[in-house]
């Protein structure tokens, strides 16, 4: 489903989107960090974790396993890129990402769900996600595509998906090309 953009906000919607939006941003920051006994997935992927906590690596290997059905890449190795990658690239895309993992977690009664997103299995977590895809809420729908887009992006950067994409890989590995050296002169 489309959602086309409005291309000016009204002084009312602007007000309603910047208000729905600092609501579920203040409602994540309210959410306990360790609501459940615990998040294992972590500990037993033997990840050594760089700027995710054991939750938000378990909702963003959940959010994986439901995404990438059928796919040569486990859901392991995707969660420990994302966790990397946040870990270099810093402020404020790590605290948007943790923000988004988080209300992903925890607002599954906004999908009809009573459980947490990690206690779904992968079909009805494809679903919740879906819900966030077709939202009427904009937040919701970039909060989708934010973890979406990491999840894919992590996915299809490996080699085992070259066969799926048709990826022939970067010229380097294509073709050899001898080094010559290069005589700029005299320099001076």
């Amino acid at each position: 489903m489309d959602h086309p953009l409005p291309l000016q906000f009204s002084r009312r919607g602007f007000l309603r989107a910047g208000m729905g939006g600092g609501t579920a941003i203040a409602v994540a920051s309210l959410l306990p960090a360790g609501c459940a006994r615990s998040y294992p997935q972590a500990e037993r992927d033997n990840t050594d974790l760089k700027a995710l906590t054991p939750k938000e690596y378990a909702v963003a290997r959940a959010a994986a396993e439901a995404l990438l059905v059928g796919v040569p890449v486990s859901a392991t190795t995707v969660a420990k890129r994302i966790d990397r990658e946040l870990g270099w690239v810093g402020e404020p895309i790590r605290g948007d990402m943790k923000t988004v993992l988080n209300l992903t977690e925890h607002l599954t009664p906004l999908g009809g769900r009573v459980r947490r997103f990690t206690q779904l299995n992968p079909s009805e977590r494809l679903a919740y996600m879906q819900t966030w895809r077709d939202s009427r809420f904009q937040l919701r729908r970039a909060a989708y595509q934010a973890l979406k887009g990491f999840i894919y992006y992590f996915a299809y950067i490996d080699d085992a998906t070259r066969p799926i994409t048709r990826f022939a890989g970067p010229w380097p590995e294509r073709m050899k090309m001898p080094v010559k050296p290069v005589d700029f002169g005299e320099v001076v």
